[in-house]
């Protein structure tokens, strides 16, 4: 319902002047009705004051996230996606950027075997030992793969359509390990699936399934002690009041604790109890947000230098990058326009970089981009800027931790609801191989 309300009035936003009083004040009533209806009060609310703490430069200077001066790459509608040269914009930088293989989403296992899709062979599970230079079958799926994550077992699972596949023989068979509650559920991209030390596993069920006019209520936690043979489901969150999904679940090395974000209406975070003690049936998780304009229902995060970094998932509103060393207390810094309205859907370590994409769907003059630090968040470099209604860049590297390469797709949207795209690689320029 979020995107719904998202989608029909983000053209306010974009209004100037007296323009821009004229049609919200033609838009008061029907916008107070639907959000009320969508039970999107309290994040509206949060969006209010945060917006009119922008415009009226009450956030301070120093609240705002620091670009260097660096210009970035502009996608344009009309250039041919497999043709960009990015060497100009990289020269004076220790990483390039070049085409790759067109991987859909992969992950990579602890001996380096990338398991992944193609964009243009989505149900089909490849294996490639020497990063995508030539390709091995292994498995068809009947629906598309969502998700792929490998356990420090080197088991492999995927996740299709409402259903998870494991296969502990390195793709040589799969058997259905988990049905999630509703067959269009799935695990949000690289953030719905973990693993803690002691090798339990965990899944966030996520979704927009709507039934009868809403959205049905998915938001099941699930636990596996014996690397995914059998599951054990939670609706803790559901008696908490979540109306919705599960954004993320990730465990954190820094704080040896689970972290978890709802998402859809109340966008709280939570973080788990002891893990030596952790079971479901004893209500294991401390609530942080307990009040929305505190900020949760992040959508990625990242650890870096003992400190771990969120990324908001407020489209349309304010969004920030949060940290925390401790879990208990958080800095946020607030993303400057033309950016600030692009929700921060991936973040993800190279090395010591962080590099991260902004990404809003719905409007043209907020920007998306991919953007890059290597000094721990404290500046961003602007890789590749774009117009999100027209293009999507989505970093499709499944394993967080600090790899030597990952890559990112870029998608074009192709008039009359179809897609094209192709993959960048972002690896060191002394790399060879």
């Amino acid at each position: 319902m979020g995107t719904i309300i998202t989608k029909k009035y983000s053209h306010l936003a974009e209004k100037k002047g007296l323009d821009k009083a004229f049609h919200l004040a033609l838009a008061f009533f029907p916008l107070v009705k639907d959000v009320i209806k969508s039970g999107k009060l309290r994040e509206i609310s949060s969006f209010a004051v945060w917006e009119a703490r922008h415009k009226m430069g009450l956030f301070s200077k120093n609240a705002y996230i620091r670009f260097d001066e660096h210009m970035p790459f502009i996608l344009k509608e009309d250039d041919a996606l497999a043709s960009y040269n990015f060497d100009e914009n990289t020269k004076d930088e220790a990483f390039e950027i070049k085409l790759t293989r067109n991987w859909k989403l992969f992950h990579r296992d602890s001996h380096n075997t990338i398991y992944g899709c193609l964009a243009d062979d989505n149900t089909v599970l490849y294996k490639s030992i020497d990063n995508g230079k030539t390709l091995e079958k292994l498995h068809t799926f009947k629906w598309v793969i969502k998700a792929i994550f490998i356990s420090q077992e080197d088991v492999i699972f995927v996740d299709t359509k409402g259903e998870i596949y494991r296969s502990d023989d390195a793709g040589k068979s799969f058997l259905l390990s988990l049905n999630l509650s509703e067959k269009d559920s799935s695990i949000f991209h690289h953030y719905g699936m973990t693993q803690i030390p002691d090798g339990r596993l965990f899944i966030g069920e996520y979704g927009n399934v709507a039934k009868e006019g809403l959205w049905a209520n998915i938001a099941y936690i699930y636990g596996s002690s014996d690397l995914g043979k059998s599951w054990e489901r939670s609706d803790f969150l559901k008696k908490q009041g979540v109306n919705k999904h599960v954004h993320m679940i990730k465990y954190s090395k820094v704080l040896d604790r689970l972290i978890l974000a709802d998402g859809d209406n109340k966008k709280q975070l939570w973080i788990s109890k002891d893990l030596i003690k952790f079971k479901f049936s004893q209500n294991p998780w401390n609530l942080v947000t307990k009040f929305h304009i505190q900020m949760g229902g992040y959508t990625s995060m990242v650890e870096h230098d003992n400190k771990m970094i969120f990324g908001t998932d407020y489209l349309g509103g304010t969004n920030f990058l949060v940290e925390s060393y401790d879990g208990k207390k958080f800095t946020k810094k607030v993303i400057p326009d033309p950016y600030r309205r692009s929700p921060i859907h991936d973040l993800i370590r190279r090395g010591n970089e962080i590099w991260s994409v902004l990404n809003n769907p719905n409007s043209k003059d907020a920007k998306s981009l991919l953007m890059m630090s290597n000094n721990g968040g404290k500046s961003w470099k602007r890789v590749i800027e774009y117009d999100g209604t027209k293009h999507l860049i989505m970093i499709n590297s499944g394993d967080l931790s600090a790899a030597k390469r990952i890559s990112f797709a870029i998608t074009a949207m192709v008039e009359g609801g179809g897609e094209r795209g192709v993959c960048y690689e972002i690896r060191d320029k002394e790399f060879n191989g």
